[in-house]
């Protein structure tokens, strides 16, 4: 009885998490979030906290107001760090992905069966972060390891700000942070 219960909480919470279906709940520059992408998220973590025997905040709750932005953060986060790579001309290999993944590699194995692609997503993040660290921080140098490391998390720290200063945010109405 627990799976088809699973299913149709996922499935509610995907059609309707306080939104317009497929319409947009936030913009990151030039590109969008969409209120599906939004509820996928949410879908994935209400899933896990009943994976792990914890509640999940009920829809229309102040609390679940809170989760719902604090996920939408998230996946601005994720739009900010995939434009990040794009400008710098950073690519993801797939094969790389596929390897992070792996059950052999310690990596996550939830997913895909039910159109859960979370743990993909956030694999794609981390390279694209990876990356950008890379390229950001190439040439840093210093006499000590803890010197080199401290001038490279310095200059990515002033990439990240100027970064956000150029990229305009705007949330849709109800969805902005401490909303």
């Amino acid at each position: 009885m627990k799976g088809p219960f699973l299913l149709a909480t996922a499935l509610a919470l995907l059609a309707g998490c306080g939104g317009s279906g497929n319409g947009t709940v936030a913009h990151v520059g030039d590109d969008t979030i969409t209120q599906q992408q939004l509820d996928a998220v949410i879908a994935h973590f209400h899933t896990e906290a009943q994976r792990e025997g914890r509640t999940f905040p009920k829809e229309g709750t102040t609390a679940f107001e809170h989760s719902r932005n604090d996920l939408l953060r998230l996946l601005v986060y994720r739009l900010e760090i995939e434009q990040a790579a794009r400008r710098l001309g950073v690519k993801v290999d797939p094969n790389e992905v596929t390897r992070r993944l792996s059950p052999n590699s310690g990596g996550e194995t939830e997913g895909d069966p039910g159109g859960d692609t979370f743990a993909h997503d956030t694999v794609v993040t981390q390279l694209r972060y990876e990356a950008v660290f890379a390229r950001v921080t190439k040439g840093v140098t210093g006499s000590t390891e803890a010197q080199r490391s401290a001038r490279r998390n310095r200059r990515m720290a002033e990439f990240v700000a100027r970064f956000e200063r150029e990229t305009k945010v705007r949330y849709e109405p109800g969805y902005a942070p401490g909303s």
